[in-house]
């Protein structure tokens, strides 16, 4: 980074936010810490970000209130569909709480080299950049997006940041083979062409659908295998194209709200759930069984979590926060929620990043690998 980017007063700001975010338990080293006290994020901001449907603009030197969100815990809309726009689709700078925990998986190094799937806002591109100190070449569909990264590394000082216009599912193999790809875009599954252009101990981070959210999996080869380890809670937009094809049996999240029907609610069926532990829950449901997914109903608060089993024609059940099941329908559906959220508490709440996944390509026709088989720390060296 340039001495031209940073004041005194932002210095310290930015030093503050790496060390908040390293209290919470997302930054792990001094190196992640360091990237983000060092790379200034209010400059990877494309003129602005978008909040509560209205467009605010950041200035060259933005004030407090603006620093004070920018440097917060908070995603950071950065593009929306509209008449006007070229990009033609969402584009944000993500939760830092999830960049730290991606950067950390990625267990990076000096000389590394990395290729990204989806600029975004060229801020984790920069920051990985800052930590390696070798070249990362960040691609992305839109050229929009990829000429605001490349002004934006500009403006940041950062020489190491390659932008280019590529297809994601293609990956980009004249750069390869990188040390890790790291995904900033939903998925359903790992593109083979990734692994052509993966080195052979390499590492890929990558957000992929999985109970109707984009929780995030550090994915290696063990052998002939590729293994998936749950790395943290995350939802990200869903990519396009192959990157998004579903295999038979599974379905995204239902988004639309289900039609108005009389809720009925037994209370007290799972523990209360606070931070991150809702989505521990969320994610082991999702291991179970393939009738995980997210859904909306009048009556129920988002905020306290949208997990449920959903049967198409027979009935959902939802479980929150509150540890309160809701149902809809078949009273059956709700009894095998109740029984799966049981079985995770007897089994002592594991967290997301208690699970492996084996991940197959069931054949040649299939576009990506998926998670086929999931299992739990202790169990996994038994298959």
């Amino acid at each position: 980074m340039t001495d031209q980017t940073t004041s005194p007063s932002l210095t310290a700001r930015m030093a503050t936010y790496a060390a908040a975010l390293r209290e919470r338990g997302a930054i792990r080293t001094s190196t992640v810490e360091r990237a983000f006290a060092t790379v200034p994020r209010h400059l990877f901001l494309p003129g602005g970000y978008y909040t509560s449907g209205r467009f605010v603009p950041v200035p060259a030197d933005p004030g407090d209130d603006l620093l004070d969100r920018i440097y917060s815990d908070t995603a950071l809309m950065t593009h929306v569909p509209t008449s006007d726009d070229a990009a033609g689709r969402y584009s944000s700078t993500s939760q830092p709480r999830v960049i730290a925990a991606m950067l950390e998986a990625l267990q990076l190094a000096p000389g590394m080299k990395i290729l990204e799937i989806g600029a975004g806002t060229g801020y984790n591109a920069s920051l990985i950049a800052a930590i390696t100190g070798a070249e990362v070449v960040t691609i992305d569909v839109s050229e929009v997006i990829v000429t605001e990264v490349a002004k934006a590394t500009e403006r940041a000082g950062e020489k190491n940041v390659t932008a280019l216009t590529a297809d994601g599912y293609l990956g980009h193999p004249a750069k390869g083979p990188y040390d890790r790809i790291v995904v900033t875009c939903g998925v359903t599954g790992i593109s083979p062409h990734w692994l052509d252009q993966l080195a052979d101990d390499g590492q890929i981070v990558v957000p992929v659908a999985h109970g109707g959210f984009h929780p995030t999996l550090a994915v290696t080869r063990d052998g002939t295998r590729l293994i998936g380890r749950g790395v943290v809670s995350s939802d990200f937009m869903s990519a396009a194209g192959p990157l998004y094809a579903w295999p038979d049996g599974q379905t995204s999240a239902l988004t639309e709200p289900l039609p108005p029907q009389p809720l009925i609610t037994w209370e007290n069926v799972g523990p209360v759930l606070d931070g991150d532990a809702y989505y521990d829950l969320w994610f082991h449901l999702g291991t179970r069984t393939g009738r995980t997914t997210r859904a909306y109903i009048d009556g129920l608060d988002p905020a306290q979590g949208m997990a449920c089993l959903h049967e198409p024609g027979r009935g959902t059940a939802w479980i929150q926060r509150t540890g309160h099941l809701h149902h809809v329908g078949d009273q059956a559906v709700a009894d095998d929620l109740k029984a799966l959220v049981h079985s995770w508490v007897e089994q002592g709440q594991p967290g997301i990043a208690d699970h492996y996944a084996i991940l197959e390509r069931a054949s040649d026709n299939e576009t990506v690998f998926y998670p086929v088989e999931w299992h739990l720390r202790e169990d996994y060296q038994q298959h």
